[in-house]
């Protein structure tokens, strides 16, 4: 099979595959993810979805049967291992799939605490995917101790979440605030109140040295500050940064994200990239944004451009 492969299945990726569709692309599209599930938003997971407010289905972008409407192949649950960009064929599942035109759609992935600190310990979680926050929910038991580290929005949402569960919440920030990079300081000051008036035991200025644990569970925290605490599991919430892996082993030029022009191509002959994967230029540099509307909007033009727009 040829045509237009597109490989992640998030925001960005199902964006463009459907954009070629509405654009009137006839050939071959094949929508490649690595979860399990059709591509879905993420903003609602650390929150209404953890607190189970809202169904998995309502997750959903489309209901899974539009992509065969529209015929869009979905090949789900099958990350991409390899992609020859001379021969234009990408691994998936052990079988070399050829591609006329390549979109990497491959998002953002979650910083993680390092092993010699007790990051692989069994207790310690991310929060970016549904299989995630599927694995974090048995763990919400009223009177649980979590211990959140990262004071960014994805941790203080989870913080919030599970203070409003009863838990026993302890946050640590090792800025000088919460939000520093995100916020100013009037709203960071709004969500400090807020979280410590529900509970949340929030400790600015103050990081992580290393977690404790017994027979490889994580069971405390020791403090930057010299302080210890008990802990049943532990969230990161310590910022994502671009999944650039599958395009450096590729060789495709990569910098902070896939470096793209202001069309959408990488450095590759016939392989494009879009959203939060991407670098693009901007005002004389790059830039690398992690919005739903950038990867929609950037998805939107490199699908246009695939075909041959040539539009910024």
């Amino acid at each position: 099979m040829s045509g237009i492969v597109i490989v992640g299945a998030g925001q960005a990726g199902a964006t463009l595959a459907e954009t070629l569709r509405s654009k009137g692309y006839e050939g071959p599209v094949t929508l490649i993810g690595a979860e399990n599930d059709p591509p879905y938003e993420r903003p609602p997971l650390s929150k209404a979805y953890l607190l189970g407010e809202m169904a998995r289905e309502r997750l959903y972008l489309r209901p899974e049967a539009i992509y065969a409407e529209k015929d869009i192949s979905l090949r789900l649950g099958q990350p991409v291992t390899a992609l020859d960009t001379a021969a234009r064929t990408v691994t998936v599942g052990g079988e070399a799939l050829g591609f006329d035109q390549l979109a990497l759609t491959t998002g953002s992935v979650p910083n993680r605490l390092p092993a010699a600190i007790g990051g692989d310990l069994i207790g310690v979680y991310t929060v970016r995917t549904l299989a995630d926050i599927d694995r974090l929910k048995p763990l919400f038991e009223r009177n649980a101790r979590v211990l959140v580290v990262g004071g960014g929005y994805i941790g203080l949402e989870a913080a919030a979440v599970a203070a409003k569960l009863c838990l026993q919440v302890t946050g640590v920030e090792m800025a000088e605030r919460i939000l520093g990079r995100v916020a100013a300081p009037e709203t960071a000051d709004v969500i400090r109140e807020a979280h410590l008036s529900h509970g949340v035991d929030l400790r600015e200025g103050i990081g992580l040295t290393r977690l404790v644990d017994t027979d490889g569970r994580v069971t405390g925290a020791v403090l930057s500050d010299g302080s210890e605490v008990g802990v049943d599991f532990v969230i990161v919430g310590t910022g994502i940064r671009p999944d650039t892996r599958l395009a450096e082993v590729a060789g495709i030029a990569c910098e902070d994200g896939i470096v793209v022009d202001d069309m959408g191509r990488t450095s590759a002959e016939g392989v494009w990239a879009a959203g939060d994967c991407t670098s693009f230029p901007y005002k004389g540099g790059r830039l690398r944004l992690e919005s739903v509307q950038n990867a929609i909007d950037q998805a939107q033009a490199v699908a246009a451009n695939m075909l041959g727009a040539e539009t910024p």
